[in-house]
């Protein structure tokens, strides 16, 4: 109830993010780290395993023993003593503390582990929500290049559809070429309302995701200068990535598990010390002692059997899946960088060559059919292949940012750790 609340309160409050003016990495995972819904359940739960870590520190609360004894029943020997009850019982208090042998090391040792499992689970979920954030914004960026480019094309297409129209009202061109104008222009104006509904949609989605209200680029140029980074890859960062350290801290938890399981037939004593206050001292009994007992458990039964297998499962299945996930980055990383590289070659033949051709030849027959040199179908023609040829270009630029994204989703880099975490786990 009370994360409910919390996380209406923040939505109440969520800030503006401005992509125009995005803050550095680190001040981006902060705020993912303080405002994600799902990131504040990781966190929870990251306290109440590091609690457990505490706890396997400290040593067993010792008991405090009160009692009462000997309290006389019916006649007392001797018959004739006076006052039984101030007379006769005894009066016992008593200290005892558990000491565990050969447990306390493998339990904190479990625990420790536990804690920092939970923790670099954490951090994968602030390094999932980061890269998912990244995407989003790759999606906005291309989203208002597309914009800005159907929306040029559309004016283009509206200057050329008035020209026909004033053309074909002077008797200079066929009422055909006319309706071919306006159906052109009708076109790429329910492409960009088309294209602006997507970015409304996708600044709501990574709204959701910031937990703060996420503000346009603004501008097409800061748009498409967002999509041409570069990202650098160092190797053997996989191993680090905080989900295989998260399952190598988990194997590590479960074989401590593991030999804490094997120590169960260890008894753990129990030491009590006492002081007795006897008021029966008529019949020779001490006034005051003390007393030493010890209580051993008898592992007969419980010997951590079923605590062992379930250890010797985890610690398997925590390292075989650890190798299966660095395997599987791995090929995913191979198959990215082979896609990037077809990607590239395409994105340089695209923007270098058919870009600026197919802008030159709409440009020149535009020119041609204003004197009435070139037919008005070519030029639609050209005009929808230089659209197409933009937009696919945009596709590239979207494509390429996103693999940019997932190279560095599969590497695990790219996101800074936020102050907050650092200081929890101290």
């Amino acid at each position: 109830m009370l994360a409910s609340i919390s996380i209406l309160i923040l939505s109440a409050s969520a800030p503006n993010l401005n992509l125009a003016e995005l803050p550095p990495p680190q001040a981006l995972a902060q705020l993912l780290w303080e405002r994600s819904p799902d990131l504040q359940q990781a966190r929870a739960k990251v306290a109440a395993v590091r609690a457990d870590a505490v706890r396997a520190q400290l040593l067993p609360n010792p008991g405090l023993d009160i009692s009462m004894n000997t309290i006389p029943v019916g006649p007392t020997n001797p018959a004739d003593l006076q006052s039984p009850m101030a007379n006769v019982p005894n009066y016992a208090v008593a200290l005892s503390t558990l000491i565990e042998l050969g447990k306390r090391g493998p339990r904190q040792e479990a625990t420790t582990q536990a804690a920092l499992a939970a923790a670099l689970d954490a951090l994968d979920q602030l390094r999932q929500r980061y890269h998912d954030l990244q995407d989003h914004l790759g999606v906005i960026a291309s989203a208002e290049v597309r914009i800005d480019t159907l929306r040029q094309l559309a004016e283009d297409a509206s200057h050329l559809s008035a020209i026909q129209k004033a053309r074909m009202e002077k008797g200079d061109a066929a009422a055909l070429d006319a309706d071919r104008a306006l159906l052109e222009e009708d076109t790429f104006r329910s492409n960009l309302s088309e294209a602006e509904e997507s970015l409304i949609t996708e600044l709501r989605a990574c709204s959701v995701l910031a937990g703060a209200t996420c503000e346009p680029f603004g501008d097409s140029g800061r748009a498409a200068a967002f999509l041409e980074r570069v990202v650098v890859v160092s190797p053997g960062t996989i191993e680090q990535r905080p989900d295989v350290k998260s399952l190598e801290a988990t194997a590590a938890s479960a074989r401590a598990q593991l030999t804490l399981a094997d120590r169960t037939v260890i008894p753990d004593p129990t030491l009590r010390v006492g002081y007795v206050r006897d008021q029966f001292v008529v019949s020779g009994n001490q006034n005051n002692s003390l007393f030493v007992g010890l209580t051993l458990p008898l592992p007969v039964f419980n010997r951590g059997q079923a605590d062992a297998q379930s250890a010797v499962v985890a610690a398997h299945s925590a390292e075989v899946a650890r190798d299966q996930l660095v395997a599987q980055a791995q090929r995913e990383l191979q198959r990215i960088e082979e896609q990037a590289r077809s990607l590239e070659a395409r994105r340089v033949l695209l923007k270098d060559h058919a870009v600026p051709l197919a802008r030159d030849v709409v440009k020149r027959l535009d020119s041609a059919v204003q004197r009435g040199g070139a037919g008005f179908q070519d030029l639609l023609l050209a005009r929808r292949s230089l659209g197409e040829l933009l937009i696919n270009a945009n596709e590239l630029d979207l494509t390429s940012w996103r693999l940019g994204v997932a190279r560095e989703r599969a590497t695990g880099q790219g996101v800074p750790l936020p102050e907050d975490f650092v200081s929890e786990q101290r």
